[in-house]
């Protein structure tokens, strides 16, 4: 029993942290993930008495828990966003989306080949699950609750928050290339046609369809269940609901269920007809259970970096990391973005803070569990924790920093281009 005990004082200590966590890294401007990897080092350290990763989780149950968070977040990422964005506005995310995203799968695909040494399927397979940023890690880098955004005017929080919320779905597509290629057992034998249509239109379509249906009808019934019955509900923990519910449902009609999650959210959060108090509940909730599963992933991840996980790969994993981090990403964000009139600061740092985490992880996992054949599995995973790994301490080092400048110069009533707004 005693270690029982160990483990809910852990466990509760840890969360007493988080409740202060935000307003500490406001404080020394340093992102909560990197404080919360360190308590994870010194609990494995410690010894707590948990079943540690060692070094790899096991890819069914680690398949399962990363999905459950990045669903969450996707929810959250929807609900976020306002519709104080013109479609000049979307220009950025779209780009990020459709070209940033295509130019990092081509070069990680590129140095798999003929840096790393990978197979086929294995770089298509690391080029995939490093596409897409991460809704969580990077919440820090987003946009506020859904009204108070109102009074944030600056492009760079929305352009990561939509980016996040639509490249976790469209990067399984490519994931789905890479299993399939690997279950074909080459690209002559692999079925093109059939993926185009079947893995990439069909269930794009379906998820993006389905997220607006169902967030446009919980909206409409929200609203109109209320004026005509008199039935109401307040509850914060509906978004979880139907965070669920839009993602499994999708997921059953052959779906993305990632992108129905976050249309869900983005319909439902322009619904204007419900309660922007509600819609703030429905946020402030899915973002503290977010919170919470978050502690928990991070300090098994912690354990699994202090167990061995980052001795599974060469120098050519660690190189390929930096780079991936360092050039690969910025350079494809600038490039992504020449037709965009901001300034060079402004591309910059929606460029640099491509922050990479959890969605990555579920994408590797569940591509081992389609397909067990995978070769390199343990160099896919190790390449992918150092880049969580450098990803983490770079961006949380920088990250808020960055944020404050541009806020600041909001403040002062500049754009984030560097300009004066004409009145």
């Amino acid at each position: 029993m005693k270690e029982h005990y160990w483990i809910l004082a852990g466990i509760g200590f840890t969360t007493l942290i988080m409740a202060w966590l935000p307003s500490i890294s406001k404080r020394i401007k340093i992102s909560g993930p990197i404080i919360l990897l360190l308590i994870g080092f010194l609990l494995f350290t410690l010894g707590l008495p948990i079943d540690w990763p060692d070094p790899l989780w096991a890819d069914k149950g680690l398949m399962y828990f990363s999905e459950m968070i990045v669903i969450i977040s996707l929810m959250g990422a929807g609900l976020k966003i306002g519709n104080n964005y013109s479609f000049k506005a979307w220009k950025r995310p779209f780009l990020l989306v459709f070209l940033t995203m295509p130019l990092c799968i081509i070069s990680a695909y590129f140095l798999g080949q003929n840096f790393l040494y990978l197979s086929v399927p294995s770089s298509l397979l690391l080029a995939a699950v490093l596409a897409p940023t991460d809704p969580v890690l990077a919440a820090e880098t987003q946009l506020d609750d859904p009204e108070r955004e109102k009074e944030y005017k600056g492009k760079i929080r929305f352009a990561l928050t939509a980016e996040a919320g639509l490249n976790d779905g469209l990067a399984f597509p490519f994931t789905y290339m890479a299993v399939l290629v690997a279950q074909a057992g080459s690209w002559a034998a692999f079925d093109f046609s059939d993926w185009m249509l079947d893995k990439f239109f069909l269930k794009i379509i379906i998820g993006t369809i389905a997220g607006f249906a169902i967030g446009r009808s919980i909206g409409f019934l929200l609203d109109r269940v209320h004026k005509y019955t008199g039935i109401k509900t307040f509850d914060g923990f509906l978004a979880l609901s139907i965070t669920l519910f839009s993602y499994g449902a999708t997921e059953l009609i052959h779906g993305y269920g990632f992108l129905a999650v976050f249309f869900t959210g983005l319909s439902l959060r322009h619904y204007e007809k419900v309660s922007g108090d509600y819609k703030t509940k429905m946020h402030d909730f899915i973002h503290e259970v977010e919170r919470l599963l978050l502690v928990v992933w991070i300090i098994l991840f912690g354990a699994s970096i202090m167990n061995g996980m980052l001795s599974l790969t060469d120098w050519r994993g660690i190189v390929f990391a930096f780079a991936f981090i360092l050039i690969i990403r910025p350079v494809a964000g600038i490039i992504s973005m020449i037709g965009i009139k901001d300034s060079f600061k402004n591309k910059l740092a929606i460029s640099f803070l491509g922050i990479k985490g959890i969605g990555s992880v579920f994408y590797l996992s569940w591509a081992f569990v389609e397909f067990e054949g995978f070769e390199h599995k343990n160099d896919l995973y190790a390449i992918t924790a150092y880049i969580i790994l450098i990803s983490v301490v770079l961006h949380g080092l920088t990250a808020p920093s960055i944020i404050q400048y541009f806020k600041r110069k909001t403040e002062k009533g500049e754009n984030e281009s560097g300009e004066i707004p004409q009145k």
